[in-house]
């Protein structure tokens, strides 16, 4: 039995010893990344934290259930509010892994009460973390529906349509951001409590609602970091 035995690991020690200085001289070989930064050369595995400057265009839905109503003819509807928007904003990246982003969006309310609010501006400002792919952030924005009118009604609709008036909104957002390069998709999942003013036949009364965001679109850099990324 002895004898087998050193007839097998033999050969296989043999390969083992053999093959050390191979592996060690791999090692030796492979630059680590300072030496790669001395050299200008970048790790292309490795993702880039964001630019400091970047601009971001997207187009985003929000989403907020509101009251129902029924007509003389017993027929009742539930209203719901949707905008469908297209929101630029700029943003800024300090701290390393903090970000300021203002924006303003606009676009047109797809839901069955856009007879009466059919198009809206909203404005906002967020702020909070942003790392190579994924970002925090807390914010405020104010919806303002345009131009508003209560209780209209429509071909599809015929009975009279909310309106939701002085929205104020107070934001959480996630997102998932590509590979950040002169352009970056980026995409975002954003829950609202929302303050406002709900206007339908007799109902006249400041509540809280839930609103839910999505969003996709892409950044685009700018400034400086954009020049030494093209130089690449």
């Amino acid at each position: 039995m002895l004898g087998r035995a050193r007839a097998v690991l033999g050969p296989l020690l043999g390969v083992l010893i053999a093959s050390a200085p191979t592996l060690a001289s791999a090692r030796e070989q492979r630059a680590s990344k300072q030496e790669l930064t001395e050299s200008g050369i970048e790790d292309p595995r490795r993702r880039e934290l964001p630019s400091r400057h970047r601009l971001r265009l997207v187009l985003h839905a929000d989403y907020v259930r509101l009251s129902k109503a029924c007509n003389g003819a017993g027929e009742c509807r539930r209203f719901h509010y949707a905008p469908l928007m297209l929101d630029f904003g700029y943003q800024l990246q300090f701290l390393k892994y903090l970000m300021f982003r203002p924006s303003v969006a606009a676009g047109a309310n797809v839901a069955n009460s856009r007879n009466a609010m059919p198009a809206m501006l909203k404005p906002a400002l967020k702020t909070g973390f942003q790392h190579r792919l994924f970002g925090l952030a807390l914010g405020y924005s104010y919806t303002w529906p345009f131009p508003a009118t209560i209780d209209a009604t429509g071909n599809a609709v015929p009975i009279g349509q909310p309106v939701l008036w002085n929205q104020h909104a107070f934001d959480a957002e996630v997102s998932f951001t590509s590979r950040i390069d002169r352009t970056a998709i980026t995409f975002a999942i954003t829950t609202s409590a929302v303050n406002a003013n709900l206007l339908h036949f007799d109902i006249d009364k400041t509540r809280w609602f839930f609103r839910l965001g999505l969003t996709g679109g892409v950044f685009f850099d700018v400034g400086k970091n954009r020049k030494r990324k093209r130089k690449r």
